[in-house]
């Protein structure tokens, strides 16, 4: 599991127990801004990645680094903890080995090599991947071919072990697949007596190599895993306070600079490096452009004028069409940091991602610059330039974050880049609807009249405000004795809510029922005259948790520590679920103990289709574990994609849920999509505030007297 890195301008000290955030401190761009040098090129790269890595190890060389020792932190040291350097202050002060090697392996990114960090228990050194680019693994964030063979999430795999990891690290460096660098090397010679690390590039690769033989292995990092899957996005390099000088005498800010960091992320920088190689093939003219590593604004803009000179061929109009796209991102990126620097939260720029493409499969960007040439890049067909789905997805975030679009910033954007500001309007108008919507919920128990009992006896109903407090109480009514006749009751509780907001529509449904019923039954296609998921968001919840039995009341208390557990160790935009097979499940005493030791910390998933007269009571017993269960209700096949389907949706649930069952009604069988195979429970934190309320302050909410008196207010 990861946890939430610092806010990007904190330059901090590492955590030894996280291993996997020293991929905050690789700013490829700083790095290589900071340590200029030779670049190996593409055809380099292609025909000997072992040379283009001596053309890094070159580059740092050449800069007469010192070795140090590590800098200590006296006022507040811990020896779980250790200072690093910024790439400035190596340079001025010298480094340790993990410095350098973090240096090593940004100066690597930069010229599209991928490379772990090697964790001794006292050194560090650094693996590079010689099989292929960076370019391979970056656009999607996948590991290398034989990483699993000794690393998990990007990570050193301690199932496999340390000794055994070695060994295998060992051997594919001995096949060719990946070289050791020691790259305390790239120091300078010491002086007269002085003992000094300095090596040759050959020297360096034969001592890493011999350093892992002897040593023990205490982790492995691979930074751009890290920096693409985790929250670990490089810190911002803490700038030097400015020189003094003579006081503007009109009292004015000094003008902004250009804003060094706003680039193309890597995902667009593929793109374009594959458009121009094919244009680059056809008319040689534009391959002054390839081989570079990090092109700036004003790289992008030459780009542009040399295409728009070149024949109309496919290749260069392919090409101009992904430069144009792409400098429309990186002008809507600068804009929205500039405008509204806190609205780009992980999980809301996943929300507007999946707003703007329609098949997000594979799709995992990491950060704002990402997302937005993530949406650019797989906009629709519809949309031949791209203006439109980034008008889209700037909007969205706009109006989540609360962001008034009527300021004279936006409304200069928009002309500047040419964006249709009414469009613009309509659709700030249509989000902010959907938000209101939102904020009104109508709850339905549909309550077992004895905990024996498998079908609903009666029917209570609230109304919630925002916060999930209950506002407008229906009276307790009796519920027919078959679920076909559920439906009746739902629909007159929906006329009530009507009579009560009004106006207003009601956009969320939340029914809580018994364990069998929610085996039985589909809510959302109860007829109240139309498909009740028609019109509504329909969400379960399992109806026993307002009042537990009281053979379930410890099991109950769980639910609460899972949601801690999905909200500080889970992920925020994929979700943490730990899925079941039959055969686990099967055995029940093993089964038991596995829930017992917390073996499934979060949300559960089931691949199997509970039995509705299980003897053992176990869909109950799961329900009153887990706050969030999700299951199939007949058999599936396929199970990989609806687990995918799952991740990357999971910023939609629990509502995403009905969006997939409305598309299942209208498509054959083989179109169904993947999460409509599935069925869930989401009693998520508002559901448990609201059933302790209720269960423990029912006089509270309100009589039916006091229902009818709000109503009509």
């Amino acid at each position: 599991m990861t946890t939430q890195a610092p806010p990007p301008g904190r330059w901090e000290k590492w955590k030894k127990t996280e291993p996997a955030r020293l991929a905050c401190y690789v700013d490829s761009e700083e790095i290589a801004r900071t340590y200029e040098g030779p670049v190996p090129t593409y055809p380099e790269r292609a025909e000997d990645r072992r040379k283009a890595v001596r053309t890094v190890y070159d580059r740092l060389a050449a800069q007469g680094l010192r070795y140090e020792t590590a800098a200590i932190d006296f006022r507040r040291f811990h020896p779980a903890e250790q200072v690093v350097r910024t790439p400035a202050e190596v340079a001025a002060q010298g480094g340790n080995c993990l410095e350098l090697t973090l240096l090593f392996a940004g100066l690597c990114q930069a010229s599209k090599l991928r490379t772990l960090v090697v964790l001794l228990e006292d050194h560090a050194l650094a693996a590079v991947w010689l099989r292929d680019d960076l370019d391979a693994v970056w656009p999607r964030g996948r590991p290398g071919p034989h990483d699993h063979h000794f690393m998990d999430g990007g990570l050193l795999d301690w199932t496999i072990g340390a000794t055994a990891a070695r060994d295998t690290l060992t051997r594919l460096v001995a096949e060719g697949e990946y070289l050791l660098v020691e790259c305390t090397g790239v120091t300078a010679d010491g002086g007269p007596g002085t003992p000094s690390p300095h090596r040759t590039f050959e020297e360096a690769v034969t001592e890493g190599l011999d350093r892992l033989g002897r040593g023990s292995l205490a982790g492995l990092v691979d930074i751009v895993y890290q920096q693409r899957h985790g929250p670990y996005s490089p810190y911002a390099v803490p700038a030097p306070p400015p020189p003094a000088g003579p006081a503007d005498p009109a009292g004015a800010a000094p003008a902004p600079g250009p804003d060094r960091s706003v680039r193309p992320s890597a995902l667009a920088e593929h793109a374009l490096d594959t458009a121009l190689s094919r244009a680059a093939a056809a008319h040689p003219v534009l391959a002054a452009h390839l081989d570079r590593p990090h092109r700036t604004p004003g790289d992008l803009a030459r780009l542009i004028d040399a295409v728009g000179t070149a024949p109309a061929t496919p290749e260069t109009l392919r090409l101009r069409e992904v430069a144009g796209v792409i400098a429309l991102a990186l002008d809507a990126h600068a804009f929205t940091r500039a405008w509204m620097p806190r609205a780009a939260q992980p999980a809301a720029l996943r929300r507007a991602l999946l707003d703007c493409v329609a098949d997000p499969r594979g799709l995992r960007p990491h950060g704002l610059a990402e997302h937005l040439d993530t949406a650019a890049l797989h906009r629709p067909v519809g949309d031949p330039d791209g203006r439109a789905t980034l008008l889209r997805f700037v909007v969205r975030l706009a109006a989540t974050a609360g962001m008034d679009i009527g300021d004279a910033a936006f409304a200069d954007w928009c002309r500047r880049a040419g964006h249709d500001l009414a469009t613009a309007e309509l659709l700030h108008r249509r989000f902010r609807n959907l938000a209101d919507d939102a904020r009104r919920r109508l709850v339905v128990h549909l309550r077992a009249t004895t905990p024996a009992d498998d079908r609903p006896g009666s029917a209570d109903a609230w109304l919630l405000d925002d916060r999930g407090r209950p506002t407008h109480t229906r009276p307790t009514a009796p519920c027919p004795p078959g679920t076909g006749d559920l439906a009746d009751v739902l629909a007159d509780v929906l006329e009530w809510a009507d009579g009560v907001l009004g106006a207003a529509l009601l956009h969320r449904v939340d029914i809580a029922l018994p364990a069998r019923t929610l085996l039985q039954w589909r809510p959302e296609e109860a007829d109240v005259g139309i498909r009740l998921g028609a019109h509504h968001q329909v969400v379960l919840h399992w109806g026993a948790r307002i009042h537990p039995p009281r053979h379930l009341r410890r099991l109950s208390r769980q639910a609460p520590y899972r949601l801690r557990h999905l909200e500080d160790r889970g992920d925020a935009v994929y979700g943490s679920v730990d899925w079941v097979d039959p055969e686990t499940a099967e055995n029940r005493q093993d089964f038991e103990e596995r829930l017992v030791r917390n073996d499934y910390p979060g949300a559960l998933g089931l691949r199997f289709a509970p039995a509705d007269t299980d003897p053992d009571h176990l869909f109950e017993v799961l329900l009153a574990r887990f706050p969030i269960l999700l299951w199939p209700d007949r058999a599936v096949t396929g199970w990989p994609a609806v687990e995918e389907e799952v991740r990357d949706r999971w910023v939609t649930l629990p509502g995403g849920f009905t969006d997939a069952y409305r598309t299942a009604w209208h498509c054959a069988e083989e179109a169904v999509p993947p999460l409509a195979r599935l069925r869930a429970v989401w009693d998520d934190g508002h559901w448990l505030a609201f059933c302790r309320t209720t269960s423990t302050h029912t006089a509270r909410i309100g009589t039916a007297a006091d229902a009818r008196t709000r109503g009509r207010r």
